[in-house]
């Protein structure tokens, strides 16, 4: 989204989604075109996005924050782990995802074969989700993976406390050790990822295009 924002804040028209890289880098999502993108967005409701907020000074850290897009209330729920209201730089990051999404929906003919999305493309309402706050400087992006681990299972991310992120920590680092193992003992082979490597997909990709 970053990546084209720009160039889509100058020409909102349907034929910006047919200019190569950004009909390569967006309507894939969409589509489920490429094994990187797993599934249509025409067969769920709500899709999860991490977010990093950009850096005025390029070697500053940056804030994680979570957006759920959810497609049959067209709005986009935040869950951040510092803030609980909106806040200019988060704002404006969100705006970006709220604007653009319509935009590209409309273009993929994405109400035709969604069952209760309906044929309205306005911008997305974006609403910022109570949630609980780090106290640690640097837990924005574990807290982001919880959230989204128990939304995903339908739980409320209040349920969390802030206290157990260390233990949170551990777990994480635990899953990956144990994963990385399978990889190894199975021979399983991660191929390499490019932008806008498409895995050798045999699908073709055309403009525009019928889900």
């Amino acid at each position: 989204m970053a990546l084209v924002y720009k160039d889509f804040s100058e020409d909102a028209s349907d034929e910006f989604w047919c200019a190569g890289d950004n009909q390569l880098f967006l309507t894939p999502y969409v589509w489920g075109d490429s094994r990187r993108y797993g599934i249509a967005w025409t067969k769920v409701d709500k899709i999860f996005f991490p977010c990093q907020l950009p850096s005025e000074d390029d070697e500053a850290m940056t804030h994680f924050l979570l957006g759920v897009l959810d497609l049959n209330q067209k709005k986009i729920d935040v869950y951040d782990s510092i803030y609980s209201e909106p806040y200019e730089a988060g704002m404006n990051y969100m705006q970006m995802y709220a604007r653009m999404i319509p935009h590209l929906l409309k273009f993929s003919q994405f109400d035709k074969n969604h069952k209760s999305f309906g044929n309205v493309f306005n911008k997305f309402d974006i609403q910022w989700q109570r949630s609980p706050h780090q106290t640690g400087s640097t837990d924005c992006g574990a807290f982001l993976i919880k959230f989204a681990e128990l939304l995903m299972i339908g739980k409320d991310v209040q349920q969390f406390q802030p206290e157990d992120i260390k233990d949170f920590r551990k777990e994480l680092a635990a899953n990956l050790w144990a994963h990385g193992e399978w990889k190894r003992n199975s021979g399983y082979d991660t191929p390499p990822e490019n932008v806008g490597d498409d895995y050798e997909s045999e699908n073709e990709t055309f403009c525009p295009k019928e889900l």
